[in-house]
């Protein structure tokens, strides 16, 4: 998967917080996919994400996203 580089600009920042998830509810957080973080106009894909990420270490409960990736192609 080809990712911006506006998107992967919010990934990378993201990496601190995917080790505190991790760290903290013993579970990987779901892998970015465009499919379940939808860019809206005033945010991208990849800020929607992070976001995601820091609103389930401040709820203090992880979040289990169901992917929607493959609802499309199934290979």
């Amino acid at each position: 998967m080809y990712v911006t580089k506006d998107d992967m600009d919010y990934i990378k920042k993201s990496a601190h917080l995917l080790d505190a998830y991790e760290k903290k509810f013993g579970e990987r957080f779901i892998a970015f996919n465009y499919a379940d973080f939808l860019a809206t106009k005033e945010k991208c894909a990849g800020q929607i994400y992070k976001e995601t990420l820091e609103k389930a270490l401040l709820d203090d409960k992880p979040y289990h996203i169901v992917s929607h990736r493959y609802d499309v192609f199934d290979h």
